[in-house]
């Protein structure tokens, strides 16, 4: 399979038309049958349906093609089974462009660069699609005794001051009504109208909404990333959406079938960097005194079984860094056998409070959930509303963050070791936040001198990083991380000014998708 990229002049710039001829291999048999289970493509800010086995790839994050105006992109996908393509491209005008005279200039500079040829351009139709006014051109072409068909259908949307081309094209053996393909893809469209810059990149506050960036504006090498998400795609890796953010805009938001853009996703253990942070603003208001006060102190109220000297010597920064001491065996260490007695518990909290007490606080790290889950529970003691609400009110407001949900244990409190969920785009705001500093639009959201304490080595792990601070990992490679069951990651990596969200369903992936940043995101970053 060849592609061919033929360029059209139109309102003082260029734009690019993405068309695949078949070299190799022979003509297919007609016994094919075309897909009926639909899928929903989710990226870049559109959305579309598609058949289900159809795999997407990019010339680059916005566009395999150069044009005046800065918002502009292109996707294409492939279908094996029934080897129909299918792309979208979108490129943006500062008025309204003429439709006719953009597919006049898009067939015949294909043909100029030898791109179509012997091409037959059918009935040029006007109608209406989705309350949409589109224009639309089936055409035949041959390339070394090949026959293919397609179809094509250009319409303008104002709101946007953009152009928008959705394309279908297939061998004539394969005997599909293209036509239709592409009228279904159109009806099914929907675009949120990304901003995206060029040039000069401009600093913002993504509180309303990531902003777009075309990879090579913020120095990052697209191929590189591209190369990442056919990894993905090309080995199996049960990844269900990608992000990677430079100097605050987005130059790579990618999702796999079928999670969406914009739905939520459990966080698994990322929650744990979430909790940290409301510990520190809990601080910061005063209703913690300090990082050395006792676990007893937090619990005024409750009694402790299983007491003992070290027991009555485990502090606030013990549970934050991992150093209770506790014996709890509630981690994948011990297939979660503690987790799940922790579950069963009519009182969470009390049975993480009864716990025995085995090594000496503040000398060992052990990765155990349940301090994670007191750190909640102290929120709530402290505050007098749950981890939530005031995560709502403190943490998430101020970031724009409005779609959160954390599940609670049976006595209504958040699980302060996994089960919150937020969007990827979400995810990157927490990280976003933590790279600058926890300063977000002028306002300092989260203390400085926390963000600084919070993801520092405190001790080695040695475990999925190699140092732990206050419930993030740290990498002495010059990066940290909140890191969730699955594949759920927050990296941070500052003297990049980078971020990337990875969410998993798959736990069998997990070191797989772990890689990504050192083995493409942070090359790509490098030049």
């Amino acid at each position: 399979m060849l592609i061919a990229l033929v360029v059209v002049i139109a309102g003082g710039g260029y734009w690019w038309y993405s068309s695949t001829m078949w070299r190799e291999p022979s003509p297919p048999e007609p016994s094919w049958e075309y897909p009926t289970s639909f899928l929903r493509y989710s990226r870049f800010g559109l959305s579309f349906e598609y058949p289900e086995g159809m795999v997407f790839s990019t010339g680059s994050l916005l566009g395999g093609f150069d044009h005046a105006h800065p918002l502009h992109g292109d996707v294409q996908g492939s279908l094996e089974a029934v080897p129909e393509i299918m792309g979208v491209i979108w490129a943006g005008f500062d008025e309204e462009p003429p439709l006719e005279a953009l597919l006049d200039h898009l067939f015949n500079s294909s043909q100029e660069d030898g791109g179509l040829q012997d091409l037959e351009r059918g009935e040029l139709v006007t109608s209406t699609i989705n309350g949409r006014e589109v224009l639309s051109q089936p055409f035949d072409f041959k390339e070394e005794g090949v026959d293919s068909t397609g179809s094509m259908t250009m319409w303008y949307e104002g709101e946007d001051t953009r152009i928008y081309v959705v394309y279908s094209i297939a061998p004539s053996a394969a005997q599909l009504d293209v036509q239709s393909n592409v009228e279904r893809y159109v009806e099914s469209f929907e675009s949120e109208g990304y901003e995206a810059p060029s040039g000069e990149v401009e600093p913002y506050w993504p509180t309303e909404g990531w902003r777009v960036a075309r990879a090579e504006d913020v120095g990052v090498n697209y191929g590189v990333l591209e190369g990442m998400v056919e990894y993905v795609n090309g080995n199996g890796i049960g990844a269900d959406s990608v992000m990677v953010i430079k100097d605050g805009y987005v130059v790579l938001d990618a999702y796999f079938p079928p999670f969406d853009e914009g739905e939520i996703h459990i966080v698994y253990s990322c929650t744990k960097s979430v909790v940290s942070a409301l510990i520190g603003l809990a601080m910061e208001e005063g209703l913690i005194s300090s990082l050395d006060v006792g676990l007893a102190d937090l619990f005024p109220d409750r009694t402790m079984a299983n007491q003992s000297d070290w027991k009555g010597e485990i502090t606030l920064r013990d549970l934050l860094t991992m150093t209770a001491g506790f014996d709890a065996e509630d981690s994948y260490l011990y297939d979660w056998v503690g987790l799940e007695r922790m579950h069963d518990a009519p009182d969470a909290l009390q049975y993480v409070l009864d716990l025995p007490v085995i090594e000496e606080p503040g000398t060992r790290f052990e990765y155990t959930n349940g301090v994670s889950h007191l750190l909640s529970c102290i929120i709530t003691e402290v505050t007098g509303v749950s981890a939530l609400d005031y995560a709502r009110e403190r943490l998430f407001s101020p970031l724009g963050i409005t779609g959160s949900e954390w599940r609670t244990d049976s006595l209504g409190r958040n699980w302060g070791y996994s089960s919150l969920y937020l969007t990827p785009h979400d995810m990157a705001k927490i990280g976003y936040l933590f790279l600058r500093g926890g300063e977000w639009d002028g306002e300092q959201v989260v203390p400085r001198e926390w963000v600084e304490e919070a993801t520092r080595k405190h001790f080695h792990a040695g475990t999925l990083l190699d140092d732990y601070g206050f419930q993030w990992w740290v990498s002495p490679k010059g990066y940290y991380s909140a890191i969730g069951y699955k594949g759920q990651f927050i990296h941070v990596v500052p003297d990049l000014d980078l971020v990337m969200v990875t969410t998993s369903s798959r736990a069998d992936d997990f070191n797989r998708i772990q890689d990504l940043l050192e083995a493409f995101v942070i090359p790509a970053c490098q030049g």
